[in-house]
């Protein structure tokens, strides 16, 4: 069973120690689904770069957690775009939009694919092919469904609502 949820960066939060973020994401960041806290920092979103965490998890076993910080909508954008290069080509490769931090999806076994993470490291996953690509697609529905309906931002992630229809179209 996957877990994913999108975070934002809290406005005006520095990120100085990365195992503070990660030891304590509360201070740092809000869970995209809670309205209440969402609502409390809304004015002071900056919605032209907007910080946030992608955190994925595989039963207990973390994927990506809150180091991996980055422009979120760009971000979502990316992974729509890797999981578009697996359906159409087999694997794909994308960057994070504001880091040296490369993603992957390869084939591995039947229908199994290998996700990789590359930074100053690699981390490498095998997960069940169909269920990754539909949670990461369904992720990010629920990230751009918050920033449309939450903050009335339909016309900028039209592009991104295209693909995400066409996406769920070929994984169901």
């Amino acid at each position: 069973m996957f877990q994913v949820n999108s975070y934002l960066l809290k406005p005006g939060c520095k990120v100085t120690d990365l195992d503070d973020l990660v030891q304590n994401p509360q201070n740092y960041f809000v869970e995209i689904t809670d309205s209440k806290s969402l609502g409390a920092i809304r004015h002071k979103l900056n919605f032209k770069y907007l910080d946030g965490a992608i955190c994925l998890q595989y039963y207990d076993q973390v994927l990506m957690d809150y180091r991996y910080w980055d422009s979120i909508d760009m971000l979502w954008a990316s992974i729509l775009d890797l999981v578009d290069d697996v359906l159409q080509k087999g694997e794909g490769r994308e960057y994070f939009p504001d880091q040296p931090v490369k993603l992957g999806l390869k084939p591995a076994h039947k229908n199994w694919l290998i996700f990789s993470i590359e930074d100053s490291r690699t981390s490498r996953f095998l997960l069940p092919r169909n269920e990754f690509l539909l949670a990461l697609v369904q992720g990010a529905e629920q990230f751009f469904n918050v920033m449309i309906h939450g903050f009335g931002l339909a016309g900028k992630y039209a592009c991104e609502l295209e693909k995400l229809k066409r996406l769920k179209d070929e994984l169901q």
